[in-house]
């Protein structure tokens, strides 16, 4: 008996052809022997190249789908970006093919303005090397760092972008009844290099999940009530990196920040411009007709 109605969940390990050799490509990135050097690489290559990007959801009415062959047309053929299923389901799927023992995990959002906590709707990856576990987050939308984590708790880990360290919490590191022994939770914080203040970015479950996991946790927050309300394009630059929400391009670079409103009749431009996206002819004459308030 068919354990859904209509879906073949064996299209969720089903690999396309050519799919690393595209990836690669894409990335800009030879393929070399499995190490940790090459899987920061990888991360570098992929936060540069492709954006974090919501507009299916929040702009072209597109539905999101996680089946690897859905996502080598999007990403790779049509050269768009995604989400975070979207953008480390494919990147876990790479490393896979490339030899790296790596799975998805569940995580959740920290930075957000509602009052209590929101469902777990994110996922980075555990790679698992030489006797180590190591992270990274390739759909996170925001500052992560631009390589791997070693995952040891209240181990500090520098970078440019400050440091980062992981800390054993509750199921929220706010809720009283949830105690950090008990709850298999661990919060990424990021301190600032200025200041030293700690800002928590999200918490992850160290347990290996399949992409398929993840199917319920992006349908919340890519249809209904519970779906982006507001668009989303981000990616690194070399030294700093660009973000269009609603109307609000930032563009950080050189040590100096520019900000400015781009109107609906610009947008296509911003994306082709700042995120290498190039819309087909309906997509770009959806967006220009029908934005979303800033």
């Amino acid at each position: 008996m068919a354990w859904s109605r209509d879906t073949d969940w064996s299209d969720y390990y089903r690999l396309p052809s050519g799919f690393a050799e595209r990836y690669l490509q894409r990335l800009g990135v030879e393929r070399r022997p499995v190490s940790r050097a090459f899987l920061d690489a990888l991360i570098r290559a992929h936060l540069l190249a492709i954006p974090f990007e919501n507009l299916d959801t929040t702009d072209l009415g597109h539905p999101v789908h996680l089946e690897p062959e859905r996502l080598m047309d999007k990403l790779l053929l049509r050269r768009r970006g995604g989400f975070c299923f979207e953008l480390n389901g494919a990147f876990q799927l790479l490393l896979v093919a490339l030899g790296f023992d790596a799975w998805l995990c569940p995580c959740r959002q920290m930075r957000h303005q509602e009052p209590c906590p929101v469902p777990a709707t994110h996922c980075a990856i555990l790679v698992h090397l030489a006797g180590e576990t190591l992270f990274c987050d390739v759909g996170y939308g925001g500052p992560v760092p631009r390589d791997s984590l070693l995952f040891q708790p209240d181990l500090p880990q520098q970078r440019a972008e400050g440091t980062f360290l992981f800390r054993a919490s509750g199921i929220v590191p706010t809720d009283p009844r949830s105690r950090a022994e008990n709850s298999g939770w661990y919060t990424l914080i990021r301190r600032s290099a200025r200041s030293g203040k700690e800002l928590p970015l999200m918490q992850l479950a160290p347990i290996a999940c399949y992409l398929c996991d993840f199917y319920g946790q992006s349908l919340l927050r890519s249809e209904g009530p519970t779906a982006y309300s507001l668009r989303h394009v981000t990616r690194m630059l070399p030294d700093g990196f660009v973000d269009l929400t609603g109307h609000a391009l930032v563009v950080a670079a050189e040590g100096r920040q520019r900000r400015e409103v781009v109107p609906d009749t610009a947008l296509n431009d911003c994306l082709r411009h700042w995120f290498g996206i190039e819309l087909d002819a309906d997509d770009a004459q959806k967006l220009a007709a029908k934005g979303v308030d800033a």
